[in-house]
């Protein structure tokens, strides 16, 4: 099943209070731990912390704040668990690709510390180095199809379409492996 993840009308979901956001996110699961999160214009989160579990997204609309780093459509985000989250928002609204690595426990706290740099790589203009880019301990972005072992997410750039595959399509695509 291919879904386009830029025309989410038609997937079911759920408003959702991110912790110490001001309002609801709308929330719709498309496989065990990715989810397609539309934050509404307007939202912010003023509160700091982080997640126990490292969480990996794509911004596909919008415009996301996330400590500091403005994230731009196309645009792939790594925050590994434990790193600091403070002044997030989506001042006009935002559509995201998001994925944990493991239960997504929000612990709020005024310091913590991160297990590894957040990175921020634009998926459609990096350069991928034979064999495929490494993104996260579960994706990478490659841009030559080979054989999977087993059935991935596949996320096909810069059409924005999402599928569970063993089958890698032609062109670029993020390849994330459910842990």
């Amino acid at each position: 099943m291919l879904i386009d993840l830029l025309d989410d009308a038609g997937l079911p979901g759920h408003a959702f209070l991110l912790p110490g956001s001001n309002v609801p996110v709308r929330l719709a699961r498309l496989g065990r731990s990715a989810t397609l999160v539309r934050f509404p214009p307007g939202w912010e989160r003023a509160g700091r912390g982080h997640y126990l579990a490292g969480e990996e997204f794509v911004l596909l609309a919008g415009e996301l704040r996330v400590a500091g780093i403005t994230y731009l459509p196309g645009q792939h985000g790594w925050l590994p668990a434990g790193t600091l989250r403070h002044s997030c928002a989506a001042p006009h609204g935002a559509l995201a690709f998001t994925a944990f690595a493991g239960q997504a426990t929000w612990v709020r706290s005024d310091r913590d510390v991160p297990d590894g740099p957040a990175q921020r790589t634009p998926l459609e203009s990096v350069v991928i180095p034979r064999g495929g880019l490494p993104l996260t301990p579960h994706s990478a972005l490659l841009d030559t199809p080979i054989p999977l072992d087993r059935t991935a997410e596949v996320i096909t750039v810069p059409t924005w379409t999402w599928e569970r595959s063993a089958l890698i399509p032609e062109g670029r695509v993020l390849v994330r492996w459910t842990p």
